[in-house]
């Protein structure tokens, strides 16, 4: 953190008028992320994606991508049978044959590798520009929290962090285990990678849960959609991430951008799982008790349904933030800042010592936030309990 030094009463009071500034321009920059910048940008999205109609979007646009991966595809599966067939029939089978699979002629496998790399770098080529400008305003807000926090001298941060934690947990003894978190962070110099660390998290895991809680809803809702995303959750949790952080790296380079992608991908599927298990677990006779009473749908999710799966949604926040905080490392590998490159750092120079205080460092900030929303969702459900 930055070092401020108050040479008289009124550097204090100087100090204290410009908190309110930086407080706007932080909560400027994240109101027009997300009511402003946000939506024109899928918006242009969508206009791109589909253009006048469907098939005359923009030369080479996604339509005609995907057409061409399709066909392309269909046509390596069906040479693929075409070739077995040939494979079966021609073949003069023997014991030893047995050994060795079929497999592809070197030709189709090479055609089928260019059939999805080159339409992905004509992709890449033609709008990583525009997508790189659609998400400048997330990585403003991110240097925003970031350098909020760097503004803040270690005391008055040290206060707002603890009564954050008093707030959530109404628990003396977290207040205490998050004032033993930062004053190790303090004591070894991380305050700053730790800044970075935080923000890095803030907004990955506000983005996990804004989307993850209504997809989550969505699914419980319909069984189509529960069958559509269930795959795609299961990839994102999963494929390698070294596989994912390939088109990323292509699309935004080395950047904390990538790192927030990267984390998102990989943290954001318990949320949407136990939104819609917790939804789905909801007793069938209060839901029709409800119906019966005349509410509509929305009615019912947000004071039946919603109410009464809350414990199931807490884990699920509760999982995705600690699955965010595993893989601060991994987004340090594509130019993350914060206590995962620390760790990395540690690493290349095999440095023990320096690899576990920084991993420690992220662990008691995980055991922190943990104990907080579970004692947060605790609380919201006492009335729940018997004798209430």
């Amino acid at each position: 953190m930055n070092e401020l030094k108050f040479s008289s009463i009124s550097d204090i009071g100087i100090f204290f008028l410009t908190i309110p500034g930086h407080l706007y321009n932080l909560l400027k920059s994240l109101v027009t992320f997300a009511v402003i910048d946000l939506p024109m940008f899928l918006w242009g999205v969508l206009q791109w994606l589909w253009g006048d109609n469907f098939f005359d979007g923009p030369v080479g646009g996604f339509p005609v991508i995907v057409y061409k991966f399709g066909t392309l595809l269909w046509t390596k599966i069906w040479s693929l049978f075409v070739g077995a067939w040939q494979y079966l029939t021609h073949t003069q089978w023997s014991w030893n044959s047995l050994y060795e699979f079929p497999n592809l002629p070197d030709k189709i496998r090479t055609e089928f590798i260019d059939g999805i790399n080159q339409p992905f770098a004509f992709f890449a080529g033609g709008y990583s520009l525009d997508i790189k400008g659609g998400v400048r305003p997330l990585i403003n807000s991110m240097n925003d929290l970031r350098d909020f926090i760097d503004f803040l001298p270690w005391p008055i941060f040290f206060a707002l962090v603890l009564l954050g934690v008093w707030a959530l947990a109404r628990k003396w003894s977290v207040v205490v285990l998050g004032a033993v978190a930062l004053s190790y962070i303090g004591f070894f110099n991380l305050m700053e990678p730790a800044s970075q660390t935080l923000s890095l998290m803030v907004l990955s895991i506000v983005i996990c849960v804004v989307i993850g809680i209504p997809l989550g809803i969505l699914m419980s809702r319909s069984d189509a959609v529960e069958a559509a995303v269930k795959p795609v959750l299961d990839i994102m949790q999963t494929m390698p991430s070294f596989v994912y952080l390939i088109p990323v790296l292509i699309l935004f380079g080395v950047s904390p951008v990538a790192g927030l992608i990267a984390v998102f991908i990989y943290a954001a599927p318990p949320v949407v799982r136990l939104t819609n298990l917790g939804i789905r677990l909801v007793p069938f006779d209060v839901v029709e008790a409800s119906h019966a009473f005349g509410s509509t749908y929305i009615q019912r999710l947000f004071g039946v349904l919603i109410p009464l799966a809350l414990p199931n949604i807490f884990a699920g926040i509760n999982q995705t933030i600690m699955m965010a905080l595993a893989m601060v490392v991994i987004a340090a590998l594509v130019g993350a800042p914060g206590l995962g490159a620390d760790v990395l750092s540690a690493q290349g120079n095999v440095n023990l010592a320096r690899g576990l205080i920084s991993g420690t460092a992220i662990a008691l900030i995980a055991i922190v936030i943990d104990r907080s929303l579970h004692l947060l969702g605790e609380r919201m459900q006492e009335h729940r309990k018997v004798g209430h």
